[in-house]
């Protein structure tokens, strides 16, 4: 019997990169371009988790790439189909996933929900610049040319 291992993508293995530490101490060379990967390409976000998923994976490095993946369609430029595609996609990680997350302050409800103490933070600035109006427009442009 063969299992299929899905190929890799880009987007899983930022994942891999990205999940091995607390997200707010992220690359941000790593966390744009997995940002990019997820808003503007049309990879498969199923296979990008599956390949991620196909590593021994511990339950924070699962939770965090959960996390990060629900935090990126909150984005502007995450059109509604790919918003579908990820909730779609995290339903194989949701398990890990609080329904009750008592929050105070100004604690990230998001990472709370996931089991994090903390979130992206103040990483989500590196993500500002590659999600205005201008440039979200030559990426689709480009990609649909």
């Amino acid at each position: 019997m063969t299992t299929k291992h899905a190929s890799a993508t880009v987007l899983s293995n930022d994942l891999d990169l990205l999940t091995k530490q607390p997200l707010d101490q992220a690359d941000d060379e790593v966390l744009v371009r997995a940002a990019r990967a997820f808003w503007y390409t049309s990879d498969n976000l199923d296979s990008a988790l599956d390949s991620f998923l196909c590593g021994k994976r511990s339950a924070v490095e699962v939770r965090r790439a959960g996390y990060l993946l629900e935090r990126l369609t909150q984005f502007t430029c995450a059109t509604e189909a790919r918003v579908s595609e990820a909730n779609r996609a995290l339903r194989r990680v949701v398990s890990h996933k609080s329904n009750q997350v008592a929050v105070k302050g100004r604690a990230d409800r998001l990472a709370l929900s996931w089991g994090l103490d903390k979130g992206l933070g103040l990483k989500v600035q590196a993500l500002m610049p590659f999600q205005t109006r201008h440039f979200e427009n030559t990426q689709r442009q480009s990609h649909t040319a």
